[in-house]
């Protein structure tokens, strides 16, 4: 302020109310700005921060509340440095003062500011006249009266700040009167970064999302896992298909009839979803689900929003993480003691899984399993082909990736259904399912066989035999064991289940065993003396109408359960006198010349089949058959084709019987083979009857199936190669039919050999029966001398 001069008071007041005037001015423009400011602060973030909470959305973050204050105050800052501080430490200068009166009053002429300059003290070197200046000063003053200051200011940037700040502020003294809660609200959100949310007509909460419990059995069906989001965060593992559920409280809310979900995954793919509203209010709360997209089948990590009338539930984050998987699985085994060497302490098998792995029955089986991720309490059910389940734990290492399943004595096979989980509660989606079968240890197979022995055999016979046993793992012992046999008395229940049509038999406590060796395919064999047995003690003397039980006995190391013990088929051998057997053999014999018998009419009709293409050539087929008006009466190429025909046939029918000839011839031979067997095993005949049946029918019958009927085989053979060259099959036709007629020669004399050793044998035949008889009239004899001797004594 310019120091007090001689200026006129009327003049001094003019310039200091102009002064006060100004700076009053520049106060009440400033606190205008700093309130348009404020207010339009106010206002913008109000709608900023309650308009999305009408629409549906959420209040703005706190960040941007943070940074709409931060601006405001940088503002009103500025405002208040810039244009009231600054303006207001400005200096007023009186001249500058009288200029601005000057502008706005013209009718001056100048005078104001010539006076206000001129009068002032620290003002020299001027050149005037002080008359003059007294005169201007008068003047001045008189015209003083007619001056307006309030025609300096420019009153438009008031008004227009007004404008501004007068509807604000009289909505904001609205809101304050109308709803002080929701000023205070909206004062403490924008000003003091409160968080309290602005109420809604529908209040949302999030409730979680609920998972199916994958379990390892299958019949377990177990309710779902509910996962809350903790800071709006949640992790599902991939593939999975969970539920998404909410709530709407419905006590003092309004409850949306339809809750949209709104998703972003990361490649950043957008949808939205209605949600399901489930049954009735419960609890004062109406729920709400989603079971669908995009949370079915979850391939990548989402952020979902749900929003319900006016409220939502914004911002939670779905991370989408890899299950844990098993990603390799090694088998160990060691099998049961019994099939292990001595000293073994390692595993027999190591091998990596793979589907139809069988195992031995009794191994102890360890399963390691390889995952992706440390795994912590995971699901493992054992199921057998029984049905019978078994829930186990996982034995882990010290990183828990590889995590072992241990079975002891496998013995059945058995399903392994494995669900990991990770250390965060995270499972696989599916059960890792793996199946080993078991290879039962079996009972040995034996098999036994008789050799040259029938169904009777004499009580001095020997009974040679043949042994086959099988095992999976070798045979451990094998036996053949001859039992002595008495028929079981009417009505007992303990009869042999070889019982024959009219008699049963039961085993008597008296056996003899043979201890066998066997060869690397399991064959044995050895034999059974009766009389040497009976003569050691070791069987009981063996007498007529008794009966022996023989079979093989096989067993293995198996030591796991009950005995593996395998018994042979059982032959029961009746024992009869060496007579009785001689009669049992010539019936045999007998059935073996009728079939000799047949054989021979077969070959006969042979001859006569080859004997018949001999003499009416290879020509004249047809016509010998069709007759000649037949024959006639077809064409010629009909006639060579059905010719050809014909003796086509005839020529395969030859060689079809002449094999069935040798075959018969064959089997005949070796019939009377085990008739000389049983002779020779039973102890029953010289060696000249052996002779005859040997040598005057078995070898005959030989050297006539390796002899003649060979060569007409071979004849028969090579006349079906020859059927389309009529002049050398007519030759090879005669040799064929001469071929046959040896063979009738040699077959007859044989025949004739078998019926003289008949007729021998029906002598015996009598012999023996004359000899009975009198062994009978013997007995009868001596039963009627005892009976005259009681006589004398009565």
């Amino acid at each position: 302020m310019a120091k007090p001069s001689s200026l006129d008071p009327k003049l001094r007041e003019l310039i200091d109310l102009l002064r006060q005037q100004i700076r009053r001015y520049v106060v009440i423009d400033s606190l205008l700005a700093i309130a348009a400011v404020i207010l339009t602060a106010f206002w913008i973030g109000l709608a900023l921060d309650y308009g999305p909470v009408l629409l549906g959305g959420t209040e703005m973050p706190p960040l941007a509340r943070a940074i709409l204050l931060m601006l405001v105050a940088g503002t009103v800052i500025a405002i208040t440095a810039r244009m009231l501080m600054g303006r207001l430490r400005r200096p007023l200068p009186d001249d500058s003062l009288a200029l601005l009166v000057e502008r706005q009053h013209p009718n001056l002429g100048g005078r104001l500011i010539t006076t206000v300059q001129l009068s002032e003290a620290t003002r020299e070197g001027d050149s005037h006249s002080p008359e003059l200046l007294q005169r201007v000063h008068r003047q001045t003053a008189a015209a003083i009266d007619e001056v307006e200051t309030h025609r300096v200011f420019s009153w438009q940037p008031i008004l227009r700040k007004s404008m501004l700040v007068a509807p604000l502020a009289l909505a904001a003294i609205g809101l304050l009167l109308i709803s002080p809660q929701a000023f205070g609200r909206a004062a403490g959100r924008l000003t003091l970064l409160s968080n309290e949310p602005w109420p809604r007509r529908a209040h949302l909460e999030m409730v979680g999302i609920e998972l199916p419990v994958i379990s390892a059995a299958e019949e377990d069906a177990l309710p779902p896992e509910l996962i809350p989001f903790v800071d709006n965060k949640l992790r599902l593992p991939k593939g999975s298909s969970g539920t998404l559920r909410i709530r709407a409280k419905a006590d003092d809310a309004e409850v949306p009839v339809v809750c949209t979900v709104y998703y972003r995954s990361e490649d950043g793919t957008r949808g939205q979803s209605n949600m399901r509203r489930i049954g009735r209010v419960v609890d004062g709360y109406q729920s709400f689900v989603l079971d669908g997209p995009p949370l079915a089948g979850l391939s990548e990590s989402l952020s979902i929003s749900v929003r319900g009338l006016d409220d939502r539930l914004a911002e939670y984050q779905i991370d989408a993480v890899t299950p844990p998987a098993i990603t390799n699985m090694e088998v160990s085994v060691r099998y049961p003691d019994y099939l292990r060497s001595e000293g073994s302490s390692s595993y027999d098998l190591q091998t990596r899984y793979q589907a139809g792995l069988r195992l031995r029955e009794g191994s102890d089986v360890v399963l390691t399993a390889t995952s992706n991720v440390p795994l912590s309490e995971s699901d493992v059910v054992l199921r057998t082909d029984s049905g019978a389940t078994e829930a186990i734990e996982l034995t882990p290492n010290k990183d828990h990736r590889q995590n072992q399943v241990m079975i002891e004595n496998f013995s059945r096979a058995t399903a392994i259904r494995i669900v990991p989980r990770d250390w965060e509660g995270i499972s696989a989606q599916a059960p890792y399912r793996y199946y080993l079968g078991v290879i039962t240890d079996e009972a040995p197979e034996v098999r036994l066989r008789l050799k040259g022995i029938g169904t009777a055999v004499t009580p001095i016979a020997k009974i040679p035999f043949e042994v086959v046993a099988t095992d999976d793992y070798g045979v451990e012992s094998l036996q053949v064991t001859a039992a002595t046999m008495v028929k079981a008395e009417p009505g007992k229940s303990d009869a042999a289940p070889t019982e024959s049509a009219d008699a049963a038999w039961t085993n008597e406590s008296a056996s003899v065993s043979v201890p066998l060796r066997w060869d690397r395919a399991g064959n044995a064999n050895s034999e059974i003396d009766l009389r040497d047995d009976a003569a050691s003690g070791r069987l009981p003397e063996l007498r007529p109408d008794e009966a022996i039980s023989v079979f093989a006995e096989a067993d293995d190391a198996y030591d796991l359960g009950q005995p593996h013990l395998t018994r042979s088929e059982l032959f029961r051998l009746q024992i009869v006198t060496p007579e009785k057997l001689l009669a049992l053999l010539e019936r045999r014999e007998l059935g073996l010349r009728t079939r000799l018998e047949q054989t021979i009419d077969e070959t006969r009709h042979l001859r006569d089949t080859l004997d018949l293409l001999r003499s009416q050539g290879f020509e004249d087929v047809v016509e010998g058959e069709l007759g000649e008006d037949a024959a006639g009466a077809l064409g010629d190429q009909n006639d060579a084709t059905h010719a050809k025909q014909v003796r086509r046939l005839r020529v395969q029918q030859s060689g079809l019987q002449a094999n069935k000839t040798s075959e018969e011839l064959t089997g005949i031979a070796a019939s009377l083979d085990d008739l000389l067997e049983e002779m020779i095993n039973n102890r029953v005949d010289s060696a000249d009857r052996r002779e005859r049946i040997g040598s005057g029918v078995r070898d005959p019958l030989k050297n006539i199936v390796g002899g003649p009927l060979e060569t007409l085989k071979r004849q028969i053979r090579e006349l079906e190669t020859l059927r389309d060259q009529p002049v050398e099959a007519s030759a090879k036709a005669t040799d064929s039919v001469q071929t046959a007629e040896e063979v009738l020669l040699q077959l007859t004399a044989v025949l004739e050999k078998m019926l003289d050793l008949e007729s021998y044998n029906e002598i015996l035949d009598m012999v023996r029966q004359l000899i009975e008889d009198e062994t009978t009239l013997l007995e009868e004899t001596k039963k009627e001398q005892k009976k005259r001797v009681m006589d004398l004594f009565k």
